[in-house]
This record gives C-alpha cells, sequence and structure tokens, in this order.
C-alpha cells in the first residue's frame, strides 16, 4: 500500500512541475517575444534596427543589466561578421567639443567582455562660470562621479544622411556628472551618456549628451573620429 501511495505521490509532484515549467515558458515566450533561455547570444541579422532620431537617453532597453536582458533590443551578443571585432581591451583619448569650444577629455575603453567605461575630466568655462570635472567619490551615491559603464550594442545600426552602415559597431555607457564652479554652492550633477560608433578600421567617434543641464538645456559634447591609443 505505501509503495502505491508513493507512486501516487510521485506522479502528482511530476505533474505540478511538468504544469509549473509549461506556464513559465508561456509567460516567458509573452513577455519575452522570441527570448530562448538557452541561447548563450541573443539577436540575429534579422533583429538589426536603425533609429536616426533616438537619443541616449532613449535607449535604456540597451543596457545590460541583468540574466535575462538580451532578448531585447540590444541583443547580448557579439559583433556581426562585418563589424569589428572585439578580441582585446580597446581605449581611445580624445578631446570633447560644443562646436568649437573644448569641454574636457574623454577617455573611452571597450573590454574584450563587451563591457565599456568612459571617464570625463577637464577644466572649461561653460555660461562665462569655470568648471572642473574629474572622477570624484560619491558617498551618497557610493559611486565615482564622471565615470560612466555600459557596453556594446551590435544590433544597432548606424545611419545619417548617406544611408546606413552595418559594419560600424555601437557603444553605449552612462553614469552620474558633477561639474564643480568656483564656489562651493556651483555644482551642476545628474546623469550623462557617453556613446560611440567603431568602424572597422577601429576609428571612433561619438557624443556625450545630458538631457537636463545648466537652465534646463541639453548639452551634446562630440568627438573624434579619432584611433584607438595604446593604453
Amino acid at each position: 500500500m505505501r509503495t502505491e501511495e508513493f507512486r501516487r505521490n510521485s506522479g502528482f509532484l511530476l505533474l505540478m512541475l511538468v504544469i509549473t515549467f509549461g506556464i513559465a515558458m508561456v509567460v516567458m515566450v509573452l513577455y519575452m517575444g522570441s527570448f530562448n533561455p538557452f541561447s548563450p547570444w541573443q539577436g540575429s541579422e534579422k533583429n538589426r534596427y536603425a533609429d536616426v532620431n533616438s537619443m541616449p537617453w532613449d535607449e535604456g532597453r540597451l543596457f545590460w543589466t541583468n540574466l535575462l536582458d538580451g532578448y531585447d533590443m540590444s541583443g547580448r551578443r557579439p559583433p556581426f561578421r562585418a563589424q569589428p571585432k572585439v578580441t582585446k581591451n580597446i581605449s581611445y583619448r580624445t578631446d570633447l567639443y560644443d562646436g568649437n569650444r573644448q569641454l574636457g577629455v574623454l577617455k573611452l575603453t571597450v573590454f574584450k567582455n563587451f563591457d565599456a567605461w568612459a571617464g570625463w575630466t577637464g577644466n572649461f568655462r561653460i555660461g562665462g562660470r569655470q568648471y572642473e570635472v574629474a572622477p570624484w567619490e560619491d558617498k551618497v551615491l557610493n559611486r565615482t562621479v564622471n565615470t560612466f559603464s555600459g557596453n556594446i550594442a551590435p544590433l544597432k545600426i548606424y545611419e545619417d544622411q548617406n544611408g546606413k552602415d552595418r559594419a560600424k559597431l555601437y557603444v553605449i555607457t552612462t553614469g552620474p556628472y558633477e561639474l564643480r564652479g568656483m564656489e562651493k554652492s556651483d555644482i551642476h550633477k545628474g546623469t550623462a551618456f557617453v556613446t560611440a560608433w567603431i568602424d572597422k578600421k577601429y576609428r571612433a567617434e561619438g557624443m556625450v549628451a545630458i538631457q537636463t543641464f545648466i537652465d534646463g538645456k541639453q548639452l551634446i559634447l562630440h568627438w573624434g573620429p579619432v584611433e584607438p591609443t595604446d593604453e
């Protein structure tokens, strides 16, 4: 009797396990589209897209933040065949410009694991006032400001007035920035984004973008094209 009862209980538990797994798969398909939990890399050539009008603050979906990210438009995957390969760390150092005004220096590194890091430093004038930007420790945020982290986003396609270039590789990072003026009360802080497009010859160009800056205006700084450094 005990053996028969044990078999019934085991069969019931197995049935519940199968049903639970089936429900989980249905929910995953409904909420994640074509996400395949058993696939190490997500996204294919047919999933690639271009959006010439998007700004970095609209591209939160491109960041790889947890295990289930990658079904989204970023595609946690290596570069496509047409794009530059990332087999070692690639670093850049370049000046940042707002028109003809030089507003500091940018360092950017794309790591061979496809993560990315950027740092902004310098002394410059904005609106007639002198400011400094450097990698300071923020005890409230418990992190270093004016440094930015992110990743490559192979699925995004470069596009300008001349058309699309599927061979360029997109990089996006974000983090807190802080500008300090001559007076202690003259501080501007918020969130900045650093982006890059890397071509097949590893030349890169991009921007530092702040959605809300002084007087509520946007600040868009451009850089490049530049060659990789030996760092």
